[in-house]
């Protein structure tokens, strides 16, 4: 069964800048972002690292959302955050890719699989726990991503036990 995932900015940043982009494609079969993530990170610096990836076709390809989203959905979230949830809501098994608390607590309320930076990290290293506690932590964090270190622990015990 092919694997779908729909990506925010905040995991296509923080993995680009970390040099790990390829582990999305490792870890699904196919990659989106929705247009307003695209314009989000379109708008950010020419050498930004995630811009630098769309521009030249990382394999994350963008999908325009079929109805629009009506704006009183952006009310609690972002747009970006609003649209990724919308797809994959309305395409069953898709997950969602966000690192915002709020917006996966509304992925989850609306029955949404969701996994963060940490997570996916977490999943395409799950065959050495040392490498994702020492290097791959230390690098999501230098490209800007907040990591809680208890949470840290509980994954890297969760991983040793296989």
């Amino acid at each position: 069964m092919a694997t779908t995932a729909v990506c925010n900015a905040s995991p296509l940043i923080v993995l680009a800048k970390a040099g790990y982009l390829d582990v999305l494609n490792q870890l699904f079969d196919h990659v989106l972002t929705p247009a307003a993530v695209k314009q989000e990170i379109l708008s950010g610096p020419a050498d930004d690292p995630a811009r630098i990836a769309l521009e030249s076709g990382s394999g994350v390809d963008v999908v325009k959302l079929e109805p629009e989203v009506t704006p009183l959905a952006y009310w609690r979230l972002g747009r970006g955050e609003t649209e990724v949830i919308e797809y994959a809501r309305l395409h069953p098994g898709t997950v969602a890719l966000l690192d915002d608390l709020n917006a996966r607590k509304a992925a989850i309320a609306l029955e949404v699989p969701v996994l963060g930076t940490l997570g996916l990290l977490a999943k395409a290293l799950k065959g050495d726990p040392d490498a994702f506690a020492d290097e791959a932590v230390q690098r999501l964090e230098a490209a800007g991503l907040y990591v809680d270190h208890k949470v840290v622990a509980v994954v890297v015990e969760t991983l040793r036990k296989g």
